[in-house]
């Protein structure tokens, strides 16, 4: 199992979190409810991922605080940048956009992006400290069919009502 791999399902998390919450749809628009959706959503995969992993509760102690700590943090960086994309979209609408003021918003945007990496690979190392190559096997399926049926409702209930 190598660190790549690792970083790459690591990356699709915080990428369908980030499309979850500056994705157009029947949302509410409300940014607590929003709030409140994400973290229920990591509950369910921290409580999804002991089970799916066998996790000891010696792995537990040392996981939790990582991921739950990461995961606040990066859902703050999501959030400031799908601010920041947002703003780049209406700076390029205007004519002629300002460049300086689409410099500065690039340059904001890649500075959160390289920090969620900096908070995946964090992740990524103590994951590969803690698990046994069974369980880095196990985490790689998991998360990918955990982003998979997540990915899945949300876009069922984007579509609303009905439609499923």
């Amino acid at each position: 199992m190598t660190t790549k791999r690792l970083i790459l399902i690591a990356l699709m998390l915080s990428l369908v979190a980030a499309v979850s919450s500056a994705a157009p749809g029947p949302q509410t628009g409300d940014p607590q409810s929003r709030a409140r959706l994400r973290e229920r959503i990591s509950d369910l995969y921290l409580l999804r991922l002991t089970g799916a992993l066998e996790l000891t509760e010696e792995q537990t102690a040392k996981l939790y605080p990582v991921l739950t700590r990461t995961e606040k943090e990066k859902a703050a960086l999501q959030r400031d940048m799908g601010l920041d994309l947002r703003n780049l979209r209406a700076e390029l609408a205007k004519t002629p956009p300002g460049e300086k003021e689409v410099l500065g918003l690039v340059d904001r945007i890649r500075q959160a992006r390289r920090a969620i990496r900096e908070r995946d690979e964090e992740v990524e190392a103590t994951l590969d400290r803690v698990l046994t190559p069974v369980q880095k096997g196990r985490y790689i399926l998991f998360t990918v069919d955990f982003l998979r049926n997540v990915g899945e409702n949300l876009g069922r209930v984007r579509r609303g009502p009905g439609i499923y």
